[in-house]
């Protein structure tokens, strides 16, 4: 964004905001968004929204950030799509309410029986951030709209062309109801009178300095939170892995995932000494072939396949990271701050560099060489696990399961990826989400379908015998006696007794079969009896036995 940029987007009164929830409220006490009809229809307007206006919403992600229609399409669009897709295609299961079991003692009262079933939440806040303007803003809102909630939206006002696209789209009212999706543009000043409302569930997308006071204002009134944000992603290579692999995919998930501008990108790379050079060859090697220097300046005044910062200001913090506390060992002479372009950059760095002291969020991978596998498994303990700074992705490029095994177990973080880099994100079916400081609870699919809403526990009974003798009445209800005491006592034990049988059925599943068969052998009388379904035969053959 630049300064110009600035005045293209209408911010919202502040003034106003109250009364926008307020409105917002109201639709959703009227239980307007709760149908099965009305849900579909918001869904197929998300998606039709990003279907109509393709080439419009590709035009906004490339003035923001430097990004050409390959981009757009594969991390932008079609996964905005694929979302409203699939919520669309298990809308109606999500939504249907589930029998559970009902133990004993509360069982005692015979006919009952329990369910489950998924209720809206009310009025949710979503926040959403610059990086990844259309999808990080349609997705929770799929998800929202499926539990049956009414949105108030607010999208980053640094991403100022797609917010400004995206809030004429959502407020047209040709794709999605207006009473269920309000949308309110503005900076701090409006974010902060947004969460002094009352809200019955805030999602927030973002850095951890803002997420921790989201949080902090959520908790004034217990409000559910969730809270995406980011963190410094490992990516270990040890000697196991296929290093030219390992390389090749690095390169294009720290570059090509938006010039590093993205909370799943590789931060820092923890390479085994032994196989360190080899990687940083080609590493660099890739870097050459997907990102040469001839397409930092492309005719149509682009940035090649690289893009650009959100700003100068960004542009500028991502540059000053690397000084003399690391050494470069790829690029880094192409920078132009001032059109917000940062080149591609590798860095040699230690625990005490600038460039590990925050996540890096630009196009500049920072390499820590480790003697083996332990060794950087105690760095990211060290100086991150033991102060709860987990990693939103853990990435592991190994072929041994067993070192892969080892680095989950011993490196808490919200998601993973194992030889790959950022594709285990773009999967709805899984939830995404982070633990610790790279944040709480998760969405995606069915996962923010159950965070936007409350489930609801129900017992109901049919018995409503009053009669002294019913077990259910006699048992429940005062006066308590010792022989009630017995008797409840020995009822208790039923559920332990089936436990056990229940225990047993595999295994004489087998034993039984493979008994009548030595039977068999033992006594051909008894498989005459069984091939001919003769009762009499099968008496004789057990009246000697009895």
């Amino acid at each position: 964004m630049t300064a110009s940029d600035a005045n293209l987007l209408e911010y919202t009164p502040v003034a106003s905001i109250p009364g926008i929830v307020d409105e917002a409220r109201e639709a959703s006490n009227s239980r307007m968004a709760h149908s099965y009809e009305f849900r579909m229809t918001q869904l197929r307007g998300l998606q039709r929204l990003v279907e109509d206006n393709a080439d419009a919403l590709s035009a906004a992600i490339a003035k923001d950030l430097g990004q050409g229609p390959i981009y757009a399409e594969a991390f932008e669009l079609n996964l905005a799509v694929g979302h409203a897709r699939h919520a669309q295609s298990n809308l109606r299961g999500w939504m249907a309410t589930r029998r559970k079991p009902t133990p004993f003692p509360v069982n005692l009262n015979i006919p009952v029986h329990s369910e489950l079933s998924p209720n809206p939440r009310g009025v949710a806040l979503i926040l959403t951030p610059w990086n990844l303007p259309v999808q990080m803003s349609l997705n929770p809102l799929v998800n929202a709209l499926a539990a049956g909630n009414v949105c108030v939206l607010k999208m980053s006002e640094r991403s100022v062309h797609c917010t400004r696209l995206l809030t004429q789209l959502l407020t047209s009212g040709e794709y999605v109801d207006r009473r269920a999706v309000r949308v309110i543009n503005g900076g701090a000043d409006a974010a902060t009178a947004l969460l002094a409302q009352r809200w019955d569930a805030i999602m927030y997308t973002g850095g951890g300095k803002v997420g921790r006071i989201v949080a902090e204002a959520a908790a004034k009134n217990l409000t559910p939170v969730l809270l995406e944000l980011g963190g410094k992603n490992p990516a270990f290579v040890t000697r196991n892995a296929d290093i030219k692999s390992a390389a090749m995919r690095l390169a294009w998930g720290k570059i090509s995932g938006n010039a590093g501008q993205m909370c799943i990108c590789p931060d820092y790379v923890l390479v085994e000494e032994a196989v360190k050079e080899e990687f940083v060859a080609e590493l660099c090697s890739y870097m050459d072939q997907m990102y040469p220097v001839s397409s930092y300046a492309s005719r149509d005044g682009g940035r090649g396949d690289v893009g650009r910062m959100i700003s100068v200001e960004h542009a500028r913090r991502v540059v000053g990271l690397v000084d003399f506390t690391s050494k470069t060992i790829y690029g880094g002479k192409h920078h132009d701050v001032e059109d917000r372009f940062v080149a591609p950059t590798i860095v040699e760095a230690a625990t005490d560099s600038t460039v590990m002291k925050e996540e890096i969020f630009g196009p500049i991978l920072a390499i820590v060489t480790k003697p083996n596998l332990d060794s950087a498994i105690g760095f990211v303990n060290q100086h991150y696990t033991s102060k709860q700074e987990h990693p939103l992705v853990l990435y592991i490029f190994s072929r041994s399961k067993d070192e892969q095994r080892r680095i989950m177990e011993s490196v808490p973080s919200g998601t993973c990826g194992i030889n790959e880099v950022l594709k285990q994100s773009a999967n709805y079916h899984m939830p995404f989400g982070g633990v610790g400081a790279s944040g709480m609870n998760a969405y995606y699919g069915k996962s923010g379908f159950d965070f936007f809403s409350h489930y609801r526990g129900t017992l109901a009974g049919s018995n409503f015998s009053t009669w002294k003798w019913d077990p259910s009445v006699w048992m429940v209800h005062p006066p308590y006696t010792p022989n009630k005491l017995r008797a409840f006592r020995l009822v208790s034990k039923v559920p332990v007794l089936l436990g056990r049988i229940r225990a047993i059925v595999p295994f004489a599943k087998v034993a039984l079969p493979i008994g009548f068969l030595l039977a068999c052998g033992v006594s051909n009388n008894l498989m005459d009896a069984v091939l001919e379904l003769n009762l009499k035969t099968v008496l004789r053959w057990l009246s000697p036995k009895i």
